[in-house]
């Protein structure tokens, strides 16, 4: 899929996916139908990156469909918006739950995800995803 075109994001509205702003996640399921989730979110540069646990919905939707969009709507201006659709680049692992515990200072000010926001035990039953998505199209508003 990466022949696909990528598109900028504007830097008038990278703050909304650099967070801490609560996006929402819309992936296809197998029968077609869209799917939301409110999900933390961050970009790296090049991609919005989605954290999630391996199996869960999410996972399995983009697999099967790797077209999704983020939507962020900005918490001081419900006016101010950015819609990004785009397709899964790569599913990768979250080594060492890096990224869970960067979205987890970016959203809480916690350090850690797992004994600091989430149930520590969680953490030997789960295992952590990054869903690196590359922008399509990018759509703001105000233009």
């Amino acid at each position: 899929m990466s022949a696909m075109k990528s598109e900028a994001i504007p830097s008038s509205h990278i703050d909304l996916i650099a967070g801490p702003v609560y996006v929402v996640f819309t992936t296809v399921a197998p029968d077609g139908q869209p799917e939301n989730t409110v999900v933390w979110c961050s970009w790296d540069g090049e991609h919005v990156l989605v954290n999630t646990t391996a199996g869960r919905r999410k996972e399995r939707n983009v697999r099967h469909n790797p077209l999704v969009a983020v939507t962020a709507i900005d918490p001081a201006d419900p006016l101010r918006w950015i819609d990004v659709r785009g397709y899964v680049e790569e599913v990768v692992p979250d080594e060492g739950n890096a990224n869970i515990d960067a979205h987890t200072r970016l959203y809480t000010g916690k350090d850690k995800f797992y004994g600091d926001y989430a149930a520590g035990e969680r953490e030997a039953t789960e295992r952590r995803i990054i869903i690196r998505i590359r922008p399509s199209r990018v759509v703001v508003y105000p233009h």
